[in-house]
């Protein structure tokens, strides 16, 4: 089955890292410049992850879009305070990590979206 990633950000070197990054753990990557983008893409963001650096207004005019793929939403951002915290959890986002990305934070988080599949074909014992 085939994972994808959706990559929103601005900074054309994060693209690139987070890029490679996500190729390595066995996505296949979509860089956008906008949310109206992936729209229609239920499907692929169902099997895999959107990761985006989006300022809040633009997260808050996104809502009725985000909701539909929010179990698969990373944001992004060089500053997340306890007020921006709080701001986000509110509108259903749940997953944040500060930039730089770190890519075993990163791992961690997308463990928690899309599990490994391993289990039916790793050998026991």
């Amino acid at each position: 089955m085939i994972k994808y990633a959706f990559i929103l950000d601005k900074d054309e070197f994060v693209r690139l890292s987070l890029n490679k990054i996500l190729q390595k753990y066995g996505f296949q990557v979509e860089e956008i410049d906008d949310f109206s983008r992936i729209e229609d893409r239920k499907k692929e963001i169902d099997q895999g992850i959107v990761l985006a650096d989006v300022e809040i207004d633009v997260l808050e005019k996104g809502i009725p879009l985000l909701k539909k793929w929010i179990d698969h939403f990373i944001l992004m951002s060089p500053q997340i305070t306890d007020e921006l915290t709080l701001r986000l959890k509110k509108m259903g986002i749940r997953r944040m990590i500060k930039k730089p990305v770190e890519p075993r934070v990163l791992k961690r988080v997308i463990r928690e979206i899309c599990p490994p599949q391993g289990g039916r074909f790793s050998s026991s014992g």
